[in-house]
């Protein structure tokens, strides 16, 4: 009997998942990274911000609170508009992803850190959503900048690298990607072998568990 393959290389684990049965729809290829720190400790969290070679194939709607016309952005916030979401009339996640700030603009968010903080919207300096060159930051947005973190209550990476419909090379490389930066991004009190274990899967199928070099 030929024995069970428990860990897979990037690219045999992505052939694996492309066997499988493909709904109608154009499944997101997610990656899932387990890491070997305490994450109430703040000093062993992870959060930067980098890009994918290639994106995710999601597009993100940004909203930008800038005094200048940002003309590659979804949505250009108004004093009116700030209302509208302390109201509920302009929601995070429905209306807009994120927003953009300039950061002498940033006094006038503060009211509204309850309702954008939760949802992930909020603007901040470490994800580079607070900018003096607003434009620039939403063109890097746009082109696949995306944020790293560890989840508030366990060290956890929960992350998207592509679509299934990207060539293999697209999402080796986007993947490589994470993984380098990753690495370039341990904290320095963390385990040199800080990444315990990691696993890539799309949106309804099952998960493989890669090698960890």
């Amino acid at each position: 009997m030929a024995k069970q393959v428990s860990q897979y290389i990037f690219e045999d684990a992505l052939r694996e998942i492309r066997k499988g049965k493909q709904p109608k729809f154009d499944q997101s290829v997610e990656l899932h990274i387990n890491l070997r720190a305490d994450s109430k400790k703040q000093e062993l969290q992870v959060r930067y911000i980098t890009t994918l070679p290639h994106g995710t194939g999601k597009e993100k709607k940004v909203a930008v609170l800038a005094s200048d016309k940002i003309a590659n952005a979804d949505m250009q916030l108004t004093e009116a508009d700030l209302t509208k979401i302390e109201k509920g009339d302009l929601r995070p996640g429905r209306d807009f992803d994120l927003i953009v700030a300039d950061p002498k603009l940033m006094p006038k968010l503060a009211k509204l850190a309850r309702i954008l903080g939760p949802a992930g919207a909020m603007p901040n300096p470490k994800t580079g959503t607070v900018s003096d060159d607003v434009a620039k930051a939403v063109e890097q947005i746009k082109k696949g900048r995306i944020e790293i973190k560890t989840e508030q209550n366990h060290p956890i990476i929960h992350t998207i690298i592509g679509k299934l419909s990207f060539e293999d090379q697209k999402l080796a490389e986007n993947f490589h990607e994470i993984m380098t930066t990753l690495r370039h991004n341990r904290p320095p009190k963390a385990k040199p072998d800080f990444i315990g274990s990691v696993f890539v899967k799309a949106t309804m199928g099952k998960s493989f568990e890669l090698v960890v070099n």
